[in-house]
C-alpha cells in the first residue's frame, strides 16, 4: 500500500506543470492602479522598489521586471508623475540581492545598439547571470514625443525592421571579437566590446501585433501577453504558442501578465475593487489613450493597445481582465489559465506590492499545486 502510494504521489507530482513567477515592480506611483485611491505606499521611489523587490526575492519569486517610463498622466492621481529609470534601477537591485533576476526594459527606437549592449554587460558584472532586457518599440506618441524621443518616419512594421537589426547588433556584440555590420539603420566598423557577458541576458518582449510578436519568436526567450481568464485573452496565448512551433521555437516562453486585486473573501476583493474604481483617474485613462491615438500607425498596434485608444472599459481602474476574487479562489483561476493557455510563468501586478505579493504568495501561489500548476515559491 505505501510503494502504491508513493507511486501515486509521484505520478501527481510529475503532471504539476512548474511555471516561472516575477513581478511587475512599481518603478512609477501608483504602479498599475489608475485612481485617486490607490495605495498611497506605492510612491514610485527607489527605497519602496528595494523594499518590493527584496521582499519578493525573500519569498522565493523567480525575478522582477521594471517598465521603462518617459511620462507622467494628466489628472487628479499624478499617476507615474514621479519614477524611475529603468536600467540604472537593474543595476541597484542587481547590486542590492543575491538571486533573484532582474529585467531592465529599453526602447530600441531610443538606445543605440552598441550602448545597451555595453550597459548589459556591465550589468552582468554587477549581478552575473541574473540580468534580463524586456524589449519595446514604444506605441504611445505621448509617452516619448514630449521628450523628443519618438523616432518619426518610421510604420509599425518598420519600428520592427529596426529593432531585428538592433538587436542582431546587440547580440554579436555579446558574442563576436570583432564586428563590422552596415544596415539601414546602423553601421558600425570593426567594433570591439569587452568583457563578453558571463551568460547571454535572456530577452523578453510584449509585441502582440502580429508582426510583433514575430519580432519576439525570432529574436527573444519570452513573450509576454495579456493573462485573464476572460476569453478574449485566450486565442492570443494559443496562436503564440502554436506559432512559435511552426517558427521552430518550441522553447520560447510564454508568460501571462496577471493583475490581482486579491482578500480574503470574494467580497473583500470586490469591496477593494470598487473602492479603486470610485475613485478612478478619468482624465488619466483619457491622456493614455490620447497617446495611443496620436500613433499615426495606431491600427497597426497591438489589440491591447487598441482597446487602450478606443476607451474602452475605461470606467475602471484597473486593467481589463485582472482577477478579483479571494485567495483560495484565486489559486485555482489562475491555475486554470495557465493551464488552458500553455504558460510557461505569470508576472504579477498587485495594488500593494509589500502586503499583497507576501499575501498572494503564501495563501494564492502555492495552492495552484492542488490544480496542477507549482511554482518556486516556499518552497512549493
Amino acid at each position: 500500500m505505501r510503494a502504491l502510494l508513493i507511486i501515486q504521489l509521484q505520478s501527481f507530482k510529475d503532471m504539476t506543470k512548474v511555471i516561472d513567477t516575477g513581478v511587475f515592480i512599481p518603478v512609477g506611483n501608483h504602479g498599475w492602479i489608475h485612481s485617486i485611491n490607490s495605495p498611497a505606499v506605492e510612491d514610485g521611489s527607489f527605497q519602496r522598489v528595494l523594499e518590493v523587490t527584496k521582499g519578493a526575492e525573500g519569498l522565493g519569486f523567480d525575478f522582477v521586471l521594471s517598465p521603462s517610463i518617459w511620462r507622467g498622466r494628466k489628472g487628479p492621481s499624478e499617476h507615474w508623475m514621479r519614477s524611475l529609470e529603468s536600467l540604472t534601477t537593474t543595476a541597484a537591485l542587481l547590486q542590492a540581492t543575491d538571486r533573484i533576476s532582474v529585467f531592465g526594459t529599453v526602447h530600441m527606437t531610443i538606445y543605440p545598439p552598441a550602448v545597451v549592449a555595453k550597459i548589459m554587460t556591465t550589468l552582468d558584472q554587477i549581478g552575473p547571470g541574473r540580468v534580463g532586457l524586456n524589449l519595446v518599440t514604444g506605441s504611445s506618441y505621448l509617452d516619448l514625443s514630449h521628450v523628443g524621443l519618438w523616432r518619426d518616419g518610421l510604420d509599425h512594421n518598420e519600428r520592427y525592421d529596426l529593432a531585428d537589426e538592433w538587436i542582431q547588433v546587440v547580440k554579436r556584440l555579446w558574442t563576436e571579437d570583432i564586428v563590422s555590420h552596415k544596415g539601414r539603420f546602423y553601421e558600425l566598423t570593426e567594433a570591439t566590446m569587452g568583457p563578453k557577458p558571463s551568460h547571454l541576458p535572456p530577452l523578453a518582449n510584449a509585441g502582440a501585433s502580429e508582426r510583433g510578436f514575430k519580432f519576439a519568436v525570432q529574436n527573444c526567450d519570452i513573450a509576454f501577453l495579456s493573462g485573464s481568464d476572460d476569453p478574449k485573452y485566450k486565442a492570443d496565448a494559443i496562436r503564440a504558442k502554436q506559432t512559435a512551433r511552426s517558427m521552430g521555437k518550441a522553447d520560447l516562453k510564454v508568460y501571462g501578465l496577471v493583475t490581482l486585486i486579491a482578500g480574503e473573501t470574494d467580497k473583500d476583493a470586490k469591496d477593494r475593487k470598487d473602492h479603486f474604481d470610485e475613485g478612478v483617474d478619468i482624465e488619466c485613462l483619457d491622456d493614455i489613450a490620447l497617446g495611443y491615438n496620436l500613433n499615426p500607425n495606431i491600427k497597426d498596434v497591438s489589440p491591447t493597445s487598441l482597446r487602450l485608444a478606443a476607451g474602452r472599459e475605461k470606467r475602471s481602474a484597473v486593467a481589463p481582465g485582472a482577477f478579483v476574487g479571494s485567495y483560495a479562489s484565486l489559486a485555482k483561476r489562475i491555475a486554470q489559465v495557465v493551464i488552458d493557455y500553455e504558460l510557461d510563468g505569470i508576472i504579477l501586478i498587485v495594488p500593494d506590492y509589500v502586503n499583497d505579493l507576501e499575501a498572494v504568495a503564501k495563501k494564492t501561489l502555492v495552492r495552484m499545486s492542488e490544480y496542477g500548476v507549482s511554482c518556486r515559491l516556499g518552497g512549493a
